[in-house]
């Protein structure tokens, strides 16, 4: 009798541990995320927002991530770094051990904060600062570092045959810009060019028609702007405004609906170092298409598929290491290497950097069009 109780007690706990499982494991699952949804350059993170929105959509239409439901977390950094321990604080209160940001490369020092008094698992779709390469930590991303963009900058610049060379960049963003602007300096006299002019500038600060006038009286055949899409767009108008005819060429950071928006015809004609493929067929990068326009009214840009391939491959590396642990997921991304992206493959190296192809575009009646 005695072996009878103890046989249904035993059975009793195993029974408690399994139902104790699937409780947890039907619990949802938050994730945060954090981007500068207003002030300065606060389009770049809206849309990053909504390509993020929309994998949590198509996540939790599929069943979640291993059966559990994604509860996004969605937080207004105002790319400040002030505001990183407001983030932390938020996070720890919904036990968060993944988070999505930040989208500009000046908030760098918070990507060193989170790593230093936090276990989180940070994924950046668009912090592209060369200063975060080949460390071995938490942070992770899906967009190239900078170094990669200013070589294939220089590529579009020795296309047109040009020589007389102008370079413009914005401190305030300095991880991001700064690094491009010195390997085109650097570089410009192996690539047959001139480099005439050379400024960095603080957007928040500056008044671009004496930036303008200062480049112009050395008479660039050739101007790089290496800014966010609003900043590039007053720029082009300064320029075209004093008859220049120049031709301008602008940074993927500018890759946004905000240079379209307020460009105008003075962007017309503007190259662009571009980091998705406008012309892509990728059925799964249609039917996220498909979706921006009937949700938002435009064409996804690079922002908007960056934020959704985060969290794809945050699912993934949770359902591959079948773990939430977050030494073993990431264990799990480094190990796997290549992920589907809506367009393309990326790979992701064993430090957490991306690898994957840039595109030349040209700006044509307020488009992005291939310059192939």
């Amino acid at each position: 009798m005695r072996k009878k109780h103890i046989g249904i007690l035993l059975l009793i706990v195993i029974l408690s541990a399994y139902l104790l499982m699937q409780y947890v494991n039907k619990e949802p699952i938050y994730i945060g995320f954090g981007a500068g949804l207003s002030g300065q350059w606060s389009q770049l993170g809206v849309q990053v927002r909504n390509g993020f929105l929309q994998a949590v959509e198509d996540i939790n239409a599929e069943g979640g991530i291993n059966g559990r439901e994604v509860i996004p977390v969605i937080m207004d950094d105002k790319n400040d770094n002030a505001h990183t321990i407001e983030l932390i604080g938020e996070m720890d209160k919904k036990d968060i051990q993944y988070f999505v940001g930040f989208t500009v490369s000046s908030m760098t020092p918070s990507i060193d904060q989170l790593m230093t008094t936090t276990e989180l698992m940070v994924f950046s779709p668009t912090m592209s600062t060369n200063s975060l390469i080949g460390i071995d930590d938490r942070f992770l991303r899906v967009c190239n570092a900078s170094s990669f963009e200013a070589e294939s900058l220089l590529s579009l610049l020795s296309q047109d045959g040009r020589k007389d060379v102008a370079i413009v960049y914005d401190s305030s963003n300095q991880p991001y810009t700064q690094p491009i602007r010195n390997i085109i300096v650097g570089s410009a006299e192996v690539h047959g060019l001139n480099l005439v002019y050379d400024e960095e500038f603080n957007s928040k600060t500056i008044k671009y028609s004496d930036l303008v006038m200062r480049m112009l009286s050395k008479e660039p055949e050739q101007i790089v702007i290496v800014a966010s899409g609003i900043d590039t767009a007053e720029i082009a108008q300064q320029i075209r405004k004093e008859g220049s005819d120049a031709l301008l060429y602008a940074s993927a950071w500018a890759t946004t609906n905000d240079l379209l928006e307020n460009g105008g015809r003075a962007v017309n004609g503007m190259r662009v170092n571009g980091l998705y493929d406008i012309n892509s067929n990728n059925p799964k990068y249609l039917a996220f298409k498909s979706k921006m326009i009937n949700a938002f009214g435009d064409d996804p840009t690079f922002p908007q598929i960056f934020g959704y391939e985060s969290l794809q491959i945050i699912k993934e590396g949770i359902e591959s290491a079948d773990s939430y642990e977050v030494d073993a997921v990431k264990a799990a991304i480094i190990s796997k290497g290549r992920f589907q992206g809506l367009q393309n493959d990326i790979l992701i190296d064993e430090y957490g950097d991306a690898h994957r192809p840039y595109y030349g575009y040209i700006v044509e009646d307020g488009q992005f069009r291939s310059m192939k």
